[in-house]
């Protein structure tokens, strides 16, 4: 992968100036990058594997699902590749196997670098470090934010929300996933939408 390449552009321009700018550490970092395509319906990690890995997302949409012993589904978080670009699951950190799952819902491309890679660069570039830490504290604030936000809100307040502060979201991520998401019926999240959108 050339630093110069499209496939690597997202990530570079994401990154602090003075990373972006230093040469050693662009080669040394694209060095350990590998990129993935997935499909839609492809999964990154299942259920019971550990989490070696973390993705910058170029292209697609993912999201983060949990499956409880009945084999029921529900969804607790979302990333793409306009918001929140980075994926990983606590696993990453816990190095025991994941209870999360990462799923494609539309065809995607994603930059996959290790955690040991993500570690040793980290070691040698401080300002990495500081980069990726940032990166995975905004994921686990979103998480607990929006968490909070739906458990002190009816479902209209809620949608309401979303469609204020989260129109991505509302308006690419099929219904079914955010009525999963908020834990009602698909049927009841679409007139909730309806409603929404008249008063907005």
């Amino acid at each position: 992968m050339k630093a110069d390449d499209g496939h690597f552009a997202r990530l570079l321009a994401d990154l602090p100036e003075p990373l972006s700018q230093d040469l050693l550490f662009i080669w040394d970092l694209q060095s350990r990058c590998k990129r993935v395509a997935v499909k839609k319906g492809d999964y990154l990690l299942r259920a019971g594997e550990v989490c070696q890995n973390a993705y910058f997302i170029n292209k697609g949409l993912f999201i983060n699902q949990y499956i409880n012993d009945k084999g029921n589904e529900c969804v607790t978080g979302f990333s793409s590749d306009d918001q929140y670009p980075f994926l990983f699951v606590l696993s990453y950190f816990t190095k025991s196997p994941s209870e999360f799952e990462i799923k494609a819902i539309e065809d995607g491309e994603l930059i996959c670098i290790s955690r040991q890679d993500i570690e040793e660069l980290s070691l040698h570039y401080p300002p990495f470090a500081a980069y990726c830490q940032n990166a995975m504290l905004v994921i686990i604030s979103k998480l607990y934010t929006l968490f909070a936000i739906r458990q002190s809100c009816t479902a209209e307040e809620f949608m309401s929300h979303l469609y204020n502060h989260y129109a991505w979201l509302v308006n690419r991520i099929p219904d079914k996933y955010i009525a999963c998401y908020m834990g009602i019926s698909k049927e009841w999240y679409c007139k909730l939408k309806k409603r929404v959108f008249k008063l907005n």
